[in-house]
């Protein structure tokens, strides 16, 4: 009767956790209402966490239940040790999604300018985005989607060949004199306060828009 008893409470604690599982894998899912018919890998993978964790909890219970020096007091133990495991590996799911929901978002955040990247503009092409000249000829790095928006940082404008210092999604780059012409300028999204450039030629003289 015992034994029954505490199989009982492993069937218990095992669907008590197995719904805290799938509530903590799905609490990112969002299901349009037609349930398993239209089902998402998080609520998948969820369910058939949730269907493990029922059918462990009981086994497990079968066989340690057997031992006859397995008291009441170790029994409780081992049950919440295994409520704990079973808990802490959803949560660690749920970090781990949520670090890749922010690391989504910070790719869909559109570039915003700053007191270092004051001027906005917008390729109207693939532009080719290049290493920092140093030593040598600089080797091209990746490349700027068209209708990718950037912001300007400034122009090394005593090099060869003259490269303009961007901040673009994959991050600050640099790009060539030659592709200059392939940006436009987009004044109203500027920095607060930053005078206007006239144009993409950024090592011209007088290449602000009088105030």
């Amino acid at each position: 009767m015992k034994r029954v008893m505490m199989l009982m409470g492993f069937v218990l604690a095992g669907f008590v956790t197995a719904a805290i599982v799938i509530r903590i894998m799905t609490a990112f899912d969002n299901n349009p209402g037609c349930g398993l018919d239209c089902a998402s890998p998080e609520l998948e993978a969820a369910l058939l966490s949730g269907l493990a964790t029922v059918l462990a909890f009981p086994i497990l219970g079968f066989f340690l239940t057997r031992k006859r020096n397995s008291t009441t007091r170790r029994i409780a133990a081992t049950l919440s040790t295994l409520m704990l495991v079973a808990i802490l590996l959803a949560f660690v799911h749920y970090v781990f999604n949520l670090h890749t929901r922010y690391l989504r978002a910070e790719a869909a955040r559109p570039v915003q300018p700053d007191l270092d990247f004051m001027y906005m503009a917008i390729a109207t092409r693939d532009v080719q985005t290049y290493t920092e000249l140093k030593k040598g000829q600089p080797q091209s790095v990746g490349m700027i989607a068209q209708w990718q928006r950037c912001a300007i940082g400034g122009a090394s404008c005593g090099k060869q060949p003259r490269q303009a210092h961007m901040l673009c999604k994959s991050g600050e780059v640099f790009v060539n004199e030659t592709d200059w012409k392939y940006f436009s300028l987009i004044p109203k999204e500027n920095v607060f306060g930053a005078i206007p450039l006239k144009s993409m030629k950024l090592c011209a003289p007088d290449n602000w828009v009088e105030p």
